[in-house]
């Protein structure tokens, strides 16, 4: 008699559960066909949050009274299952009597211990512990995804063997002592993708290797090589349908899941490694549109570019928003909020309905230049762990560009300062602070208390980097120029003697003759620009067009010896100590103090008092350098070698908000500010 299809049965073996137990040797039960949860459970709620392997052994049993030869079978997965987060594969271990445990050895036996990794555990391992600490002799460290196995009291009856995956690698060469001297070793700090289930007893610091009896008592390091253990078998869609007798078919994949995994994978493209912020300036005067579209909680409201913090204004049908610290208020209530950068606005509150209507928005155009930021770090140890942290950053940071992130349980979490000095989270469960742009205090307080061996965060943009165009200043009117001095150094730093006035030429050759000269008063003219410091002996070259990499420069200039003094100034008076001057070349270092006023408010000094250079200009007048600005303060006698400076000078509004906008470029308005400089 022959063996029919039907003769063919799968079986279920003894333990038919996910315990060590499980499988074992073939039963007489058969598995129904067509019978849901015959070999499986259904998947509980908790597996599929959180992931799971389930194992089951079956056996291929023949059902025929006759005695017919029996030459073997196929088995196979026919069908993928309909939910995309289940995979099922089919695999053989060879094996009759084999169990659960066995089973599982080979499927995580695709990596297979290879040699002893020349390093030691250094010092005891705790369980749960997902950090590493290791000494070895080199500062070779194991590549971020290596597995490695870590195989506790090998050879004894309790021996433990677990693999590891390093996501972090760190190495510090220390120096250590013993009895024969000093000696150095690489400690190695390494990160996990998974914590230690088990206490694992390491080694002290020693100059010699340990014996292999040695390691084998405590914890041995162990390398991992590819071993492709077990060979699995599945099923998968068909990507374009194939034909009887095609010798290609085009499948989705050939890939499939073994295991449960949770690794996500974030391409950074274009990334620098200093990290860059912005934060949002002025650029540009108010501008007014009118928009007919639909701006609701469930409809956002692009502005068309970056926008200025505090100068937006969205108004309809009498009811009017407006933006504050990345808020949108109407009525002192928030409704919304505001991407500055993106120009998005998004209501929280249908405030304007649901339906469109005419909007009438005003604001000024912004940009976010791109600015290294600042980061510095707080480790959080045992004794300094807490809820509230405050710190002083000088000079204060930019508005908008300050974030804190501190870890609890193993979870980062980040507050951010959104241009009005309060510091929010997403939710209010992580903390909240505030930041004094005055002071550059930050106050803030955490939604939990941080990990102990972790670090708070704070990372932020100093005003330098980011201003707005109006106060906007380059150096040498914004050319490029070479810096020389009478040393014969490319440099402004003093040289060795002052250049007489009127006595500088330059020269050169650039496919036809060049030539520059000072007038005297401090100015380069010709076939370039600049300025020169007769008294310290520099000046800057800008030709008008840029020679070629090589270009010979060649320079001739009179010079004279420097005349160094100490000066009292009473009542703003002054005596340089030498007669017949020659004119142009006086330069002053004092000492003075920028005093504003703002609004009706009282005076106060504007920053620290700080030295300041005073130049003549060879025509008998005092001027003080602020930056590109010449102000005049005082005059000059070169005859006597006398002079007299002002007590106090104003300073033109536009030239302020050059000087004061290097410290907070979002505390003054053009228009705004006053002030005067002393000179002490």
């Amino acid at each position: 008699m022959t063996i029919f299809a039907g003769d063919l049965k799968l079986v279920k073996t003894q333990v038919m559960a996910d315990v060590p137990e499980g499988g074992g040797a073939p039963t007489g039960v058969v598995v129904p066909d067509g019978t849901s949860n015959a070999i499986f459970p259904d998947v509980s709620e908790l597996d599929r949050a959180l992931g799971r392997v389930k194992l089951r052994k079956l056996a291929v049993h023949v059902d025929t009274n006759n005695v017919d030869v029996y030459q073997g079978s196929n088995v196979i997965i026919s069908e993928p299952p309909d939910d995309p987060n289940i995979s099922m594969t089919a695999f053989s271990t060879g094996e009759t009597f084999d169990r659960r445990v066995e089973a599982v050895s080979r499927i995580e036996a695709y990596l297979s211990i290879g040699p002893q990794y020349p390093a030691y555990l250094y010092g005891n391992h705790i369980q749960h512990q997902d950090t590493l600490l290791i000494f070895q002799k080199t500062s070779n460290t194991p590549p971020i995804g290596a597995t490695m196995v870590l195989t506790k009291r090998e050879g004894f009856p309790d021996e433990f063997r677990q693999y590891v995956r390093v996501i972090e690698a760190a190495a510090e060469e220390r120096e250590f002592e013993d009895d024969r001297g000093l000696f150095k070793r690489w400690v190695l700090t390494l990160r996990l993708g998974n914590t230690l289930a088990q206490d694992f007893p390491g080694f002290d610091m020693s100059r010699f290797d340990y014996t292999k009896a040695q390691i084998a008592q405590l914890t041995k390091l162990s390398d991992t090589v590819v071993a492709n253990a077990a060979r699995y078998y599945g099923v998968t869609r068909l990507e374009e349908p194939a034909s009887i007798g095609a010798f290609t078919i085009k499948g989705e994949s050939m890939f499939t899941q073994l295991v449960p995994s949770a690794q996500i994978e974030t391409p950074i493209a274009d990334a620098r490694m200093n990290q860059l912020s912005a934060a949002v300036v002025s650029s540009g005067a108010a501008v007014v549109q009118s928009l007919n579209a639909i701006f609701s909680t469930t409809q956002s409201l692009s502005l068309g570019g970056s926008i200025a913090p505090s100068t937006l204004s969205i108004l309809a049908d009498a009811i009017s928003v407006t933006d504050s610290g990345g808020r949108l208020l109407s009525g002192g209530a928030e409704v919304g909020t505001i991407d500055y950068e993106n120009g998005i606005a998004v209501l929280t509150t249908d405030v304007f309905g649901t339906g469109g209507r005419t909007f009438t928005v005003t604001y000024a155009p912004g940009a976010a230049p791109q600015a290294v930021s600042q980061s510095q770090g707080f480790e959080v140890k045992t004794e300094t762990r807490s809820l509230s942290y405050v710190r002083t950053i000088e000079p204060a940071p930019a508005r908008g560009t300050l974030s804190i992130s501190y870890m609890s349980q193993g979870r980062w979490y980040v507050l951010r300062e959104q241009g009005d000095g309060a510091i929010r989270g997403p939710d209010s469960s992580f903390g909240a602070g505030n930041l004094n742009f005055d002071t550059g205090t930050v106050l803030v307080t955490l939604g939990a208390l941080p990990d102990v061996g972790s670090f708070v965060i704070y990372q932020w943009v100093e005003p330098d980097a980011a201003r707005s165009s109006e106060v906007l200043t380059l150096d040498n009117n914004g050319r490029f120029y070479w810096p020389f001095n009478t040393s014969g150094v490319s440099s402004l730093e003093a040289g060795a003697k002052a250049i007489k006035p009127g006595a500088l030429t330059i020269a050169w050759n650039d496919g036809a003759p060049r030539s520059a000269h000072d007038d005297g008063a401090g100015n380069i003219t010709g076939d370039a620009t600049g300025t020169v410091n007769y008294a310290r002996g520099t000046f800057r070259l800008s030709p008008n067009l840029l020679p070629a990499p090589g270009t010979p420069i060649t320079v001739n200039v009179d010079t004279g010896a420097k005349t160094a003094a100490t000066v009292s100034i009473v009542g703003g008076s002054g005596d340089l100590g030498v007669t017949g001057v020659t004119p142009g070349s006086v330069s002053l270092d004092v000492t003075g103090q920028i005093k504003a006023i703002y609004e009706d408010n009282p005076v106060v000094n504007w920053g620290a008092a700080t030295t300041y250079r005073i130049v003549d200009d060879a025509a008998g007048a005092l001027v003080l350098l602020l930056g590109d600005a010449r102000l005049v303060v005082g005059s000059i006698n070169y005859a006597a070698g006398t002079f007299s400076l002002t007590a106090n000078t104003v300073i033109p509004t536009p030239v302020a908000l050059l000087a004061t906008a290097w410290d907070n470029v979002f505390l003054r308005q053009p228009g705004d500010f006053a002030g005067d400089i002393v000179v002490a």
